[in-house]
Protein backbone atom coordinates (compact mmCIF):
# COMPACT_ATOMS: atom_id res chain seq x y z
CA UNK A 1 0.00 0.00 0.00
CA UNK A 2 1.38 3.24 -1.10
CA UNK A 3 2.01 6.05 1.49
CA UNK A 4 -0.56 8.69 -0.08
CA UNK A 5 -3.32 5.54 0.13
CA UNK A 6 -2.48 5.27 4.02
CA UNK A 7 -2.87 8.79 4.66
CA UNK A 8 -6.37 8.70 2.91
CA UNK A 9 -7.58 5.83 4.99
CA UNK A 10 -6.13 7.62 8.14
CA UNK A 11 -7.71 11.17 7.52
CA UNK A 12 -11.20 9.45 6.79
CA UNK A 13 -10.88 7.86 10.09
CA UNK A 14 -9.63 11.30 11.76
CA UNK A 15 -12.11 13.53 10.25
CA UNK A 16 -14.60 12.50 12.63
CA UNK A 17 -12.40 13.07 15.59
CA UNK A 18 -11.04 16.60 13.65
CA UNK A 19 -11.53 18.98 16.50
CA UNK A 20 -9.96 16.57 19.31
CA UNK A 21 -6.81 16.17 17.04
CA UNK A 22 -3.65 17.75 17.77
CA UNK A 23 -2.42 20.74 15.55
CA UNK A 24 0.20 18.75 13.74
CA UNK A 25 -1.90 16.37 12.62
CA UNK A 26 -4.87 18.65 11.88
CA UNK A 27 -2.51 20.19 9.76
CA UNK A 28 -1.82 17.04 8.07
CA UNK A 29 -5.31 15.96 7.59
CA UNK A 30 -6.21 19.40 6.32
CA UNK A 31 -3.59 18.91 3.83
CA UNK A 32 -4.86 15.73 2.18
CA UNK A 33 -8.23 17.19 2.18
CA UNK A 34 -7.36 19.56 -0.11
CA UNK A 35 -6.07 17.42 -2.38
CA UNK A 36 -8.73 14.62 -1.82
CA UNK A 37 -12.27 15.63 -3.33
CA UNK A 38 -14.03 12.44 -1.29
CA UNK A 39 -12.10 13.67 1.83
CA UNK A 40 -13.06 17.26 1.53
CA UNK A 41 -16.73 15.93 1.07
CA UNK A 42 -17.00 14.16 3.79
CA UNK A 43 -14.95 16.70 5.62
CA UNK A 44 -17.70 18.98 4.50
CA UNK A 45 -20.51 17.01 5.34
CA UNK A 46 -19.67 16.17 9.34
CA UNK A 47 -18.69 19.82 9.18
CA UNK A 48 -22.26 20.62 8.31
CA UNK A 49 -23.86 18.06 11.18
CA UNK A 50 -21.52 19.23 13.80
CA UNK A 51 -21.94 23.41 12.63
CA UNK A 52 -25.04 23.64 11.20
CA UNK A 53 -24.99 26.77 8.45
CA UNK A 54 -27.24 29.60 9.70
CA UNK A 55 -29.72 30.70 7.95
CA UNK A 56 -27.98 34.57 6.39
CA UNK A 57 -30.95 36.72 5.53
CA UNK A 58 -29.92 40.30 4.55
CA UNK A 59 -26.85 41.79 7.12
CA UNK A 60 -28.84 44.10 9.02
CA UNK A 61 -26.11 47.00 11.06
CA UNK A 62 -26.24 46.03 14.68
CA UNK A 63 -25.60 49.51 16.78
CA UNK A 64 -22.83 49.02 19.43
CA UNK A 65 -24.83 49.26 22.64
CA UNK A 66 -27.60 51.14 21.66
CA UNK A 67 -29.14 51.52 25.81
CA UNK A 68 -25.41 53.01 26.64
CA UNK A 69 -25.79 55.69 23.39
CA UNK A 70 -29.31 56.55 24.85
CA UNK A 71 -28.33 57.07 28.28
CA UNK A 72 -25.22 59.00 27.67
CA UNK A 73 -27.76 61.41 25.94
CA UNK A 74 -29.99 61.52 28.60
CA UNK A 75 -27.41 62.64 30.77
CA UNK A 76 -25.92 64.76 28.40
CA UNK A 77 -29.61 66.72 28.13
CA UNK A 78 -30.37 66.60 31.86
CA UNK A 79 -27.27 68.09 32.84
CA UNK A 80 -27.74 71.13 30.37
CA UNK A 81 -31.11 71.16 31.88
CA UNK A 82 -29.61 71.90 35.10
CA UNK A 83 -27.47 74.25 34.01
CA UNK A 84 -30.14 76.31 32.17
CA UNK A 85 -32.97 75.70 34.78
CA UNK A 86 -30.08 77.41 37.86
CA UNK A 87 -29.48 80.35 35.23
CA UNK A 88 -33.42 80.77 34.52
CA UNK A 89 -33.69 81.00 38.26
CA UNK A 90 -30.81 83.64 39.04
CA UNK A 91 -32.04 85.76 36.04
CA UNK A 92 -35.76 85.83 37.03
CA UNK A 93 -35.56 85.99 40.28
CA UNK A 94 -33.18 89.00 39.73
CA UNK A 95 -35.69 90.78 37.87
CA UNK A 96 -38.10 89.57 40.42
CA UNK A 97 -36.80 91.03 43.68
CA UNK A 98 -35.37 94.23 41.83
CA UNK A 99 -36.34 96.99 40.27
CA UNK A 100 -33.22 97.26 37.45
CA UNK A 101 -33.74 100.88 36.98
CA UNK A 102 -33.49 101.92 40.63
CA UNK A 103 -31.24 99.27 41.89
CA UNK A 104 -29.18 97.44 39.26
CA UNK A 105 -26.17 97.59 41.46
CA UNK A 106 -27.63 95.89 44.52
CA UNK A 107 -29.42 93.28 41.49
CA UNK A 108 -25.84 92.81 39.92
CA UNK A 109 -24.63 92.17 43.46
CA UNK A 110 -27.48 89.35 43.81
CA UNK A 111 -26.53 87.48 40.84
CA UNK A 112 -22.69 87.57 41.99
CA UNK A 113 -23.97 85.75 45.19
CA UNK A 114 -26.74 83.48 43.94
CA UNK A 115 -24.52 82.34 41.53
CA UNK A 116 -21.81 81.29 44.31
CA UNK A 117 -24.63 79.89 46.45
CA UNK A 118 -26.16 77.95 43.73
CA UNK A 119 -24.41 77.51 40.21
CA UNK A 120 -20.91 77.48 41.94
CA UNK A 121 -22.00 73.91 43.88
CA UNK A 122 -23.94 72.81 40.79
CA UNK A 123 -20.92 73.13 38.47
CA UNK A 124 -18.72 71.36 40.84
CA UNK A 125 -21.54 68.17 41.06
CA UNK A 126 -21.91 68.61 37.34
CA UNK A 127 -18.09 68.09 36.30
CA UNK A 128 -17.49 65.37 38.60
CA UNK A 129 -20.32 63.70 36.56
CA UNK A 130 -19.38 64.73 33.64
CA UNK A 131 -15.51 63.46 33.81
CA UNK A 132 -17.39 60.07 34.91
CA UNK A 133 -19.40 59.99 31.74
CA UNK A 134 -18.33 62.11 29.09
CA UNK A 135 -15.08 62.26 26.62
CA UNK A 136 -12.66 64.90 27.12
CA UNK A 137 -14.40 67.19 24.73
CA UNK A 138 -17.37 67.53 26.97
CA UNK A 139 -15.22 67.98 29.41
CA UNK A 140 -13.25 70.75 28.62
CA UNK A 141 -17.02 72.55 27.10
CA UNK A 142 -18.86 72.23 30.45
CA UNK A 143 -16.16 73.29 32.51
CA UNK A 144 -14.98 76.27 30.15
CA UNK A 145 -19.01 77.15 29.76
CA UNK A 146 -19.11 77.24 33.69
CA UNK A 147 -16.16 78.96 34.47
CA UNK A 148 -18.05 81.71 32.17
CA UNK A 149 -21.61 81.78 33.81
CA UNK A 150 -19.48 81.78 37.17
CA UNK A 151 -17.20 84.65 36.29
CA UNK A 152 -18.96 87.12 33.73
CA UNK A 153 -22.49 85.95 34.49
CA UNK A 154 -22.54 89.61 36.33
CA UNK A 155 -21.12 91.76 33.85
CA UNK A 156 -22.87 90.32 30.94
CA UNK A 157 -26.47 91.02 32.76
CA UNK A 158 -24.49 94.73 33.67
CA UNK A 159 -24.87 95.43 29.70
CA UNK A 160 -28.10 95.22 29.96
CA UNK A 161 -28.76 97.38 32.20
Amino acid sequence: MEDSQKIHILSRELISVFDELEQETKDIVLEHIQDCSECRQLFNELAEEIYPMLEQSEEVEIKPLKKLVQFNHGLKWLFISIRAFILFYIIYSSFYFYNWELSADAAIEYIKSVTFMFYFPAAIFLSVFTMTFFTNKWIILSILFDLGIIFFLDSFMSIFN
